[in-house]
């Protein structure tokens, strides 16, 4: 399972790498995240995942329809997460595994010419696994998944931190670079 989750994210990320070099400067973006996955169900002890993910803006300055969205740009973005460091799940000394991919429509709105504010909407599939001494308990999902962050335009990419709910049972805070093609 956790061979293929590894062999979709790198295809993302070499498709996205791909589409990036062919398109017009700014369009295309690409990056890695990393974050912390709380689960709202009880005996669960956060988990440290990483990932991928990547966009393609869509509507407003620089993108690929000119908009008028208040300075702001829209885009189509996916990711993939897989858990690093997986959560302790008790009260049997189990382990808890956190794995998703996810597809949304995300709002970037400038603040200054470095700092800009983040909103995204989508749909997200995750897998939740843990592994106890005497069985395995898996919990998998299609819901609505919504996320707020900011970020800041460093060199050559861009910084961004945010926190994003999978439902009414798991939030992720998380940290990323991406960079612009």
């Amino acid at each position: 399972m956790k061979n293929r989750n590894l062999i979709i994210s790198l295809a993302l990320l070499g498709s996205l790498a791909v589409a990036g070099t062919a398109q017009a400067e700014g369009k295309i973006y690409i990056g890695a995240k990393a974050g912390i996955v709380q689960d709202d169900n009880s005996g669960f002890d956060d988990a440290i995942s990483a990932g991928v993910y990547g966009g393609y803006n869509l509507f407003g300055k620089d993108a690929h329809f000119t908009a008028d969205l208040r300075g702001g740009t829209l885009a189509v973005e996916g990711e993939a997460n897989l858990t690093v460091v997986k959560g302790d799940a008790d009260p049997v000394a189990g382990d808890g595994d956190f794995t998703s991919f996810g597809a949304f429509a995300a709002y970037r709105h400038p603040l200054t010419d470095y700092f800009y504010l983040k909103g995204k909407a989508g749909l997200v599939h995750y897998t939740i696994d843990t592994d106890f001494q005497s069985n395995r308990y898996g919990d998998t999902k299609n819901t609505l998944a919504l996320g707020i962050g900011a970020g800041w335009k460093v060199g050559p990419g861009s910084l961004e931190a945010e926190l994003a709910a999978y439902g009414s049972d798991v939030r992720m805070l998380s940290a990323g670079f991406h960079m612009s093609f």
